[in-house]
């Protein structure tokens, strides 16, 4: 949906994150922004707002998805996806395969610095991906776990070699952020997933961090330098602020406090009575409840499948947006693998009751209680976002006996807890992308295989992993369709995760900010090509 804007607003205040506006003219109206020359679009500020805030700016080391959306604005990742989904280069600038894919080749760019004016190397390249590869280090290690060692040829070339034939391809190299080694290599593994290095980065993309200010605002600054055929950012700076209630982000957007927001679809209700431009991202969002298969009452797939049969996915999303749509499948829908007949159960209350019963949980009053007395309750915890819909599955729980002990927490901590697995409780909320858009192995492998660091609710089922580690190996394509198809069906019968919703994010776009385009890299795909014409521009910008 398009809703374009019908001019500029004035605005007579301070913006506490940005400075004040400049008089507004009438110069917006006169001109297209096809007549503004690539010099007249130099300059400018721009202030762009997430619901959560940013704690760590790596993704290697944080699964926020605004810590993915960043790294190309700070980091120069090694390749992107083309326009037709192709795989464009970016700080590698060739490659080849040999040895039947198990040796790529990588030549790399020589004409990058980071942040600090130090040259960016092969060294830096091999290093990140060695990283890359060890759970101990990165959030992303489940994307190479057949690397086998990185070898550098010579300033500008290095060879990534793996124990087999790699069938990710470069699928697993798409934006992956490359780390300055001169500044990390020798932290020790203890203290690297906390140093401060995350929340303040020195990275070598088309922005520099600047500063974080006490309003929790994080300044970025063009950086200088930057190769001009990577595209040289139009813009001085960006502000990024943290705005937790939709309301207020939809009234920051109308009135250009705020030039672009990236959030979750249920904003999408707001913003259809506004002026402002909407574009969904995609692949969309799914909304999980992974469950703790090691606890009782939840290491019972009969009760399980219960709490899926439970539940009313429609009315969920409802609460979400208009845009919002049920999800049972532990695959996308776009997936070539992706079969409609596999679904977890939803909507069907005397299927949960009649599991509950045979699981030895008869209702007693309102009440489930096993034969040793003990009440049918756990724990769910859920970030504060959350709150609307995990009031709705706990109310839609309760109607079929089973209690559901609700606590909310911030997002920050919310992510140290995901990085504690002792710490997790029976049951936890999470949203999460896919983070490959055209192969999904490596996702499902790292969820559902055992002992694996995604692998949220300690499922482990000897089959399930012997048909994950036969799929990360080349095969025939009816032999890959049969075991994505066995994946579907033990996903729906064991219920290690509950699937609830599928949501696109939304990038919400005010009048002032111009050449903003979304792609299958993300809301910061064309971040280089953002410009504010003269007249509205924010005073020091």
């Amino acid at each position: 949906m398009s809703h374009p804007a019908a001019g500029w607003r004035c605005l007579a205040y301070i913006a506490a994150a940005t400075g004040p506006l400049l008089a507004c003219g009438d110069e917006s109206a006169q001109r297209a922004p096809g007549e503004y020359s690539d010099a007249e679009k130099v300059g400018g500020l721009a202030v762009v707002c997430y619901m959560t805030d940013f704690d760590s700016l790596n993704p290697l080391v944080s699964p926020d998805q605004g810590a993915a959306d960043l790294r190309l604005l700070l980091f120069t990742p090694l390749v992107l996806y083309g326009e037709a989904g192709e795989y464009r280069p970016l700080l590698a600038n060739d490659w080849a395969w040999e040895a039947d894919q198990r040796v790529l080749v990588l030549r790399i760019r020589q004409d990058l610095t980071w942040h600090d004016g130090t040259p960016v190397t092969a060294e830096d390249v091999a290093w990140t991906l060695r990283i890359a590869a060890d759970p101990e280090y990165s959030y992303l290690s489940d994307d190479f776990t057949a690397l086998r060692d990185v070898a550098v040829v010579d300033s500008a070339t290095l060879e990534v070699r793996f124990a087999e034939p790699f069938i990710a391809g470069l699928e697993a190299f798409v934006g992956l952020p490359i780390l300055p080694r001169h500044l990390l290599a020798d932290l020790p593994i203890v203290d690297f997933a906390t140093a401060e290095y995350h929340r303040a980065p020195v990275g070598s993309g088309p922005f520099r961090f600047a500063n974080r200010r006490s309003d929790g605002s994080i300044i970025l600054e063009r950086a200088s330098g930057y190769p001009e055929d990577l595209g040289r950012p139009f813009l001085d700076r960006l502000v990024l602020r943290t705005i937790p209630e939709k309301a207020s982000l939809v009234v920051e957007v109308e009135t250009s406090g705020v030039d672009l927001c990236v959030t979750t679809s249920s904003v999408a209700d707001a913003v259809e009575r506004s002026r402002v431009e909407v574009t969904p991202i995609e692949p969309a969002a799914t909304q999980v409840v992974p469950l703790n298969t090691r606890i009782a009452p939840l290491d019972d797939a009969r009760v399980r499948r219960a709490l899926s049969a439970a539940l009313r996915r429609s009315e969920i999303a409802a609460t979400i947006s208009s845009i919002a749509r049920p999800a049972r499948n532990p695959l996308p829908e776009s997936s070539p693998w992706y079969d409609s007949d596999l679904l977890q159960a939803d909507d069907d209350s005397a299927l949960a009751v009649s599991l509950l019963e045979d699981a030895g949980w008869p209702l007693t009053g309102d009440v489930r209680r096993n034969a040793q007395g003990q009440e049918l309750r756990f724990t769910l915890l859920a970030p504060q976002v959350t709150e609307v819909p995990m009031v709705m599955v706990q109310a839609q729980l309760r109607r079929v006996g089973v209690q559901v002990d609700l606590r909310f927490m911030e997002w920050t901590s919310y992510v140290g807890l995901l990085q504690s697995p002792d710490d997790r409780p029976a049951a936890m909320a999470l949203g999460f992308v896919p983070s490959r858009v055209f192969n999904v192995e490596s996702d499902l492998y790292s969820t559902f295989h055992t002992g694996e660091y995604s692998n949220l609710g300690f499922y482990s089922v000897p089959e399930v992993d012997a048909l994950l580690e036969r799929l990360m190996t080349a095969l025939p394509t009816e032999e890959r369709a049969a075991i994505y198809d066995e994946l579907q069906r033990r996903v729906v019968e064991d219920v290690p995760i509950i699937y609830t919703i599928n949501e696109p994010r939304l990038l919400i776009r005010g009048p002032r900010l111009q050449g903003v385009a979304v792609d299958l890299n993300g809301p910061f795909a064309s971040v280089t090509k953002w410009w504010i014409s003269p007249t509205p521009r924010r005073i020091g910008g």
